[in-house]
């Protein structure tokens, strides 16, 4: 076995171990330095700039997830509302459908993407919201047709007592998780 004799570092007539830092100056440091420093922080900005977007992306879909029990619950007004006529059942109904569709597809996504905590109060609110305007729907549905324009005006609006409370806790989860990313 050979031994490789010890080196001293401040010995001048030594051989360098590299002859890459052999006619490093102060100045050439200084330059790579700096792009080290410009590279960190775009990196840095970049990562911020990306969780912005993505926490706005985040907000608009909780945005358009409450819009969809909102087009719901509004539903007793439009059949309350309805001529009478089998163009107007068809669009009522297609529009009821097409919004149960998208509250579906937002349950599907918060499961996906949002926290339990969004989740479980969406599915709350969901489940209140088709409480509050289910019977309401049948019930409208079952009352006379609008044929007069002073029949338009609501007299009493419809009731929300299990809706409200829960959109108050689903709103209060957005929010919370909103403010942690």
């Amino acid at each position: 076995m050979t031994l490789v004799p010890p080196v001293d570092l401040w010995d001048q007539s030594a051989q360098p171990l590299s002859t890459f830092f052999t006619n490093f100056t102060w100045s050439e440091g200084a330059t790579i330095s700096a792009a080290l420093i410009a590279a960190i922080v775009v990196v840095i900005g970049y990562s911020r700039q990306q969780r912005a977007a993505r926490r706005e992306q985040r907000a608009t879909m909780y945005a358009e997830a409450l819009r969809a029990v909102e087009d719901y619950l509004e539903a007793p007004y439009l059949i309350w509302r309805r001529d009478g006529s089998a163009e107007a059942r068809r669009q009522i109904t297609d529009h009821i459908s097409d919004v149960q569709s998208r509250i579906n597809f937002y349950t599907g996504w918060l499961t996906i993407h949002a926290p339990t905590k969004v989740t479980g109060t969406y599915e709350a609110l969901v489940r209140a919201a088709r409480q509050d305007a289910g019977p309401q729907m049948t019930a409208a549905w079952e009352g006379k047709p609008t044929r007069k324009d002073r029949d338009v005006p609501v007299r009493q609006a419809y009731d929300r007592a299990r809706a409200y409370p829960s959109r108050s806790l689903v709103l209060a989860a957005m929010k919370d998780d909103l403010s942690r990313r």
